[in-house]
């Protein structure tokens, strides 16, 4: 059986894990023949794309909804090319939408996790919608990044950044319920019971990562978990067994400021830590609630103290736009940043993603969403401010910590603080 897997295009390029994932999983299970192939919009071309995939059994695409757009053009053409094609999307638009999807050329979706449902496809399941189950990590190889061509994003990452570095997986399940975020549609709600936190060996995690890192020369590492300190504890045991190696590649990972503690960046500095993300969202403790962060403004201001005790770089995130956020509520946003003084500073707009609890599909049924994302939007807007409002808000605090920008934020047009702050 001849599978391809593609990722379509976006302009920010990431490595595709989970395909790789997919496919470790598939060739240790599927009872038969296998011959995988992989295309990535960002480097390959359609033309290539379509000549390579066009004599598959199966093409599967791997979509959020900013590419899913690009997913479906693809699709269309291998179907002109090759009706014969059976087509799978997975990810997290068909997860969301799939009640709502109708385009004629997918002939399958996978609902959730990948790895067990693609099995069942090439087993024969033929339903429309085959759902995913949820896989532990003892039971997932690790993800085929030869097959994914992983080379390309860590050469990628070198010339725009001057660093050699590639993602991880720690865990799955996000603990939090944050009402921007659409991750629960793949993993589900964290449930302690019936769907908890599935953390990985850390053992099995450093044996991984030293393998890539001499594979590819890496310099650095990240996660690409939405939340690695999914407690203390493991974020502590990964540390001690990162030293006990000898380990000195350095590394970041996303920290959630209501998890951690002051130990626990002890360990992270002496596992050679070089940066936290934390995901600030706001100042106003009104905004955080309503968001449900599940953090508070002391949480934050105390995490970024302990990040600079210990000489670790701080990176900020902060949204605009949510639907309760007031003027003043912004001021508090700007206070606290100026409180924190993070080494990394980015601030986006509200984009409420199919999946997210902000996503309502009547209103927003005709977005392309090929065309926005965080960073820039045409059609988010508030009871208390218009679309523009919310990019002049963006942009005024963009220049306000222009020496500490993201690099995402780096080419954005700055305004004046009179021009924002006149009443």
């Amino acid at each position: 059986m001849r599978v391809t897997l593609i990722q379509p295009y976006y302009h920010n390029i990431w490595e595709a894990i989970g395909l790789a994932y997919i496919a470790s999983y598939c060739k240790k299970n599927f009872q038969g023949k296998l011959e995988f192939g992989f295309y990535q919009s960002y480097f390959d071309c359609d033309e290539d794309i379509i000549s390579g995939a066009a004599n598959s059994d199966i093409v599967a695409f791997s979509c959020t909804s900013p590419t899913f757009k690009h997913g479906v053009t693809l699709a269309k053409r291998l179907k002109t090319q090759n009706p014969k094609i059976r087509t799978v999307f997975g990810g997290n638009h068909v997860s969301a939408l799939r009640d709502l999807i109708a385009e004629d050329c997918i002939d399958q979706m996978v609902i959730g996790e990948g790895e067990k449902a693609f099995l069942q496809i090439l087993e024969g399941d033929t339903d429309r919608c085959v759902y995913g189950k949820p896989i532990n990590f003892e039971e997932l190889p690790w993800p085929d990044r030869d097959l994914t061509k992983n080379h390309r994003t860590v050469d990628l990452c070198e010339q725009m950044i001057g660093r050699r570095t590639t993602s991880f997986q720690a865990n799955r399940v996000c603990p939090f319920r944050c009402r921007y975020c659409a991750e629960r549609v793949i993993t589900g709600i964290h449930n302690k019971k019936s769907n908890p936190i599935r953390t990985r060996d850390v053992k099995d995690l450093m044996d991984e990562i030293e393998f890539v890192a001499d594979k590819y020369k890496l310099d650095f590492f990240k996660f690409v978990d939405a939340t690695f300190d999914t407690s203390a504890e493991y974020v502590i045991s990964f540390c001690e067994e990162k030293i006990k190696r000898g380990s000195q590649l350095e590394w970041e990972c996303m920290i959630h400021a209501g998890i951690a503690g002051k130990e626990m960046f002890s360990w992270l500095d002496k596992a050679n830590c070089r940066q936290i993300n934390v995901g600030c969202e706001s100042g106003s403790p009104k905004v955080l609630r309503d968001m449900r962060k599940g953090t508070k403004v002391e949480d934050i201001i105390q995490v970024f103290n302990w990040a600079k005790e210990f000489d670790i770089e701080r990176r900020a995130f902060f949204i605009l736009g949510l639907p309760t956020e007031t003027r003043e509520d912004i001021m508090m946003t700007e206070e606290l940043a100026l409180r924190i003084q993070p080494d990394v500073f980015g601030v986006t707009i509200l984009c409420p993603y199919p999946g997210c609890d902000y996503y309502d599909h009547e209103r927003m049924k005709d977005i392309d969403w090929a065309k926005t994302d965080e960073y820039s939007n045409d059609f988010w807007c508030t009871e208390y401010f218009s679309n523009n409002e919310i990019k002049r808000w963006q942009r005024y605090l963009t220049k306000r910590f222009e020496s500490n920008l993201a690099w995402h934020h780096s080419i954005m047009k700055n305004t004046t603080p009179e021009e924002i702050l006149k009443p």
